[in-house]
């Protein structure tokens, strides 16, 4: 799932039915996908509207130290997602 939101974000035109389903191979249902594409789309709307006007979001906002308590941290393996290979990733 997130490989994909990473090639929406990067590579939106090349989005295929071949990505749908490859997600769908992995348990996930439409209604999933269409969940997906819509954060996904929001996310970079919202960005491309902060940089538009030229708003400087603040680091360290307090994320950091709750990112290295994510319980799949130690299990994240290189990328099998075939899209982010189309990227060239």
């Amino acid at each position: 799932m997130l490989e994909f939101a990473e090639h929406l974000t990067l590579d939106p035109a090349n989005i295929t039915a071949d990505h749908h389903e490859e997600l769908r191979s992995h348990g996930w249902k439409d209604a999933d996908i269409v969940d997906m594409v819509h954060i996904v789309a929001l996310y970079s709307y919202m960005v491309r509207v902060a940089d538009g006007l030229g708003v400087d979001l603040e680091p360290g906002r307090g994320w950091e130290p709750l990112a290295e308590k994510l319980p799949f941290k130690e299990q994240s393996t290189d990328k099998p997602f075939k899209m982010i290979e189309s990227h060239g990733a």
